[in-house]
């Protein structure tokens, strides 16, 4: 039986904002250039909120893990960004005691960020994923009434998968006004990133574009499993806690899969989380525990007095022109041109080696029938080979 969520004890002061975005990440090299991704993700969002006149009912906080140098002091925003975007300092003595042998434990980022933001509506984004303005109106049009639901907006359960920028492009860290223009010309076309597609109903078992759901919700179930302190399963986990009480909906579907990830996995290599993070152990989709409430009242890093900062306005760091000249219009063709020919190659290798997988295998199996009706009567074939296919269902050894 589904219920709505409860209302009681949360005070929001007229003033405060009405979404919170959250996000968490570091100073570091990770996969590539970071701090680009991170830099272009918050100028993004921020020029989409500014466009939409909305920069009073959006924050967005980053939860700055560990970072020596912190990302407040280094980042090149825009001063729309400034505006908007807060950093939460988790130092390295405390950090490092708290994440074990973890490289990065995102659930506790995330609920520490999420226990301190202000607005009414919490959303969930990686570091590097563009979050669109489609979104973003569509957001309002229901936060307002000017769209409506089957259930009411504050006890759902919002879930988008996202689309992907290909690595050829990425990982050249180009202009903004390229990464926007390339939105604008190819977002609608590019692949929305469900590995799961073949188990209906469980989109929210893969990469996340957007994880969004009321504050009072956040604090019913005390977030994300702290105990998940790896790499996957943190939302779906939290999401079968929660979808035992109230209802999923597939936002994505709603606004067009409007959020863009910035890859930084090689197209040629495994995109295995296993090689770069350790990663929490797999869950069983169809068997979750039955616990809603796990972590204790503390949950969020509540018993540390943690700084909410702004942006370091410094002279010393430059501001990014997010509006590139039209010189740079040639030479954006010009990297289309180069990135659609390595996307090209980067496949065909790719159909090359599962071609030859797919030949090894019935070279392998055509041998296997072959040994299975030699020296037997022709008409005994097609009895032997059912019987020999049954037997490979059934033990899985062909």
């Amino acid at each position: 039986m589904q219920r709505e969520c409860p209302t009681a004890g949360v005070i929001t002061h007229p003033r405060n904002p009405v979404l919170s975005l959250i996000l968490c990440s570091r100073n570091d090299q990770y996969m590539g250039n970071s701090r680009w991704r991170l830099e272009t993700a918050l100028n993004y969002v921020a020029r989409n909120v500014q466009e939409l006149g909305r920069e009073a009912d959006v924050e967005v906080l980053v939860a700055d893990w560990g970072s020596e140098i912190p990302l407040r002091d280094v980042l090149q925003l825009s001063p729309a960004a400034a505006r908007i975007v807060s950093f939460l300092l988790i130092p390295p003595e405390i950090a490092c005691p708290l994440q074990g042998d973890s490289a990065f434990p995102e659930v506790l980022a995330l609920n520490a960020a999420a226990r301190r933001v202000r607005g009414d509506y919490i959303g969930r984004i990686d570091q590097d994923t563009l979050v669109g303005g489609r979104f973003l109106d569509s957001f309002f049009e229901l936060y307002e009434g000017r769209r409506q639901l089957e259930i009411p907006l504050r006890s759902a359960l919002l879930f988008a998968n996202r689309r992907q920028i290909p690595y050829r492009f990425a990982v050249r860290c180009p202009s903004f006004g390229m990464v926007e223009r390339f939105v604008i010309w190819f977002g609608r076309w590019l692949q929305v990133d469900n590995h799961l597609k073949h188990r209906p109903g469980f989109f929210y078992a893969s990469y996340v574009g957007m994880w969004l759901l009321h504050r009072d919700l956040w604090n019913e179930c005390r977030g994300y499993d702290e105990r998940l302190i790896y790499m996957n399963w943190m939302e779906t986990d939290m999401i079968l806690r929660m979808k035992q009480e109230y209802t999923v909906v597939d936002l994505g579907q709603l606004v067009g899969h409007d959020f863009y990830h910035l890859e930084h996995y090689h197209p040629r290599a495994p995109k295995r989380a296993t090689g770069h993070r350790k990663v929490n152990p797999h869950m069983d989709l169809d068997n979750p525990a039955n616990v809603f409430r796990l972590n204790s009242e503390t949950w969020g890093l509540l018993q540390h007095p943690l700084d909410v900062v702004p942006y370091a306005r410094r002279s010393d760091i430059q501001t990014p022109s997010l509006d590139g000249p039209l010189l740079e219009f040639p030479a954006f063709v010009l990297s289309l041109l180069i990135i659609g020919t390595q996307i090209i190659w980067d496949g065909s290798i790719k159909l090359s080696i599962r071609l030859f997988s797919l030949f090894s295998t019935w070279r392998r199996r055509a041998g296997i029938a072959w040994k299975t009706v030699r020296g037997e009567p022709v008409m005994r074939w097609p009895r032997l080979l059912i019987r020999l296919w049954t037997e490979r269902k059934s033990t899985q050894v062909v």
